[in-house]
């Protein structure tokens, strides 16, 4: 049976990425593009001109550039396959039917700006802009009539696990194989169910999101199948080191067998973890009347472990059905933000 990290459902949905003509970066001399990646841009836009290098976000593997086309300005990041996302400038403000949108929401009260078109890898169309919130930059992304805001500036996906830094590929690849020693260490299940995993690998890669930061850093939203049972979430910067990791110990809940019921995932927070997490939380605007005295969101907050690599996250509502899904490192420092709403 898969069980799956409750708030993955949105992650797994939602992304964005800045528009060409302020992507943040101070302006460099045009990179010498490789034949496949020119190659890439024209199979999917033939009328493309003026291409243009503009930096090597993963050495020798992935590109971002810019170019036009049908009069539009464009900047696209492209990996070692496929364009993994393209952004086209729009050339107006954010429509007032947004704007009203954003306005009616528990984050309201910023300025949204740099109104821009995003199209996927996967032909999805999205719309995102600018949001400056109490000082705070964020980006904001209007999807499927849902509105996302995230913490990071930038963002592209990749199923290849051949355009991520080779220290990630490396600690994935040492545990794509089985690891029979932990699976008979897990005493809540049957041998039926041991049996069942034991020749599965340990971890085998799935996708990726690669966020930009603001300060130019990056860092690897990596999703793994963990044991052939879940996938699971890791969060890698650019040196291999995880930052945050998803639900692992959650399979110590699991129920005996695999038989299609969901495994009664129990909080263990310690009562100074919710103490802190409460003060955090009542510390910030944008989380005002999100909270840990709910009790479904204490019940959906966790402090997640795999090896020796702890993380916390907090998946919260309000009473507007808003979502916040917050990812805190070992030492309480929020690493990962994505607010929802519909």
């Amino acid at each position: 049976m898969r069980f799956f990290l409750l708030f993955a459902i949105v992650l797994l949905a939602i992304h964005g990425c800045k528009s060409p003509e302020n992507h943040g970066t101070t302006p460099q001399p045009s990179l010498e593009l490789p034949q496949s990646v020119q190659d890439l841009i024209y199979k999917s836009y033939p009328s493309a001109t003026n291409l243009k290098g503009l930096s090597e976000v993963e050495q020798g593997r992935v590109y971002e550039l810019s170019f036009e086309n049908n009069n539009a300005g464009y900047n696209a990041i492209v990996g070692t396959s496929s364009i993994l996302r393209v952004a086209a400038t729009v050339g107006e403000a954010v429509p007032d039917s947004l704007v009203a949108q954003v306005g009616r929401l528990a984050i309201r009260g910023g300025k949204l700006s740099n109104y821009r078109k995003i199209v996927y890898f996967d032909d999805r169309v999205a719309y995102g802009a600018d949001y400056e919130l109490n000082g705070v930059k964020y980006t904001v992304l209007f999807l499927y009539g849902n509105v996302t805001l995230y913490n990071f500036e930038s963002q592209y996906e990749s199923k290849n696990i051949q355009d991520l830094p080779v220290s990630i590929q490396q600690y994935i690849a040492a545990r794509n194989k089985p690891n029979p020693e932990f699976v008979n260490s897990l005493t809540n299940l049957n041998e039926v169910s041991r049996q069942y995993i034991i020749k599965n690998n340990e971890l085998t890669f799935r996708q990726c999101m690669v966020q930009l930061l603001p300060d130019g850093s990056k860092q690897y939203y990596v999703w793994v199948s963990f044991l052939g049972t879940t996938d699971l979430p890791v969060l890698f910067n650019e040196k291999g080191e995880i930052l945050w990791t998803g639900s692992f110990n959650r399979i110590r809940q699991f129920e005996q067998d695999f038989n299609g019921s969901p495994a009664l995932w129990l909080p263990n927070l310690t009562s100074k973890e919710i103490t802190y997490f409460r003060d955090v939380l009542a510390g910030s605007s944008e989380f005002l009347g999100f909270n840990l005295d709910n009790f479904m969101n204490f019940s959906r907050s966790y402090r997640n472990e795999y090896q020796n690599n702890v993380g916390y996250e907090l998946d919260l509502y309000n009473d507007k059905n808003e979502r916040w899904s917050l990812c805190y490192n070992r030492d309480k420092k929020l690493v990962y933000s994505i607010y929802n709403a519909q």
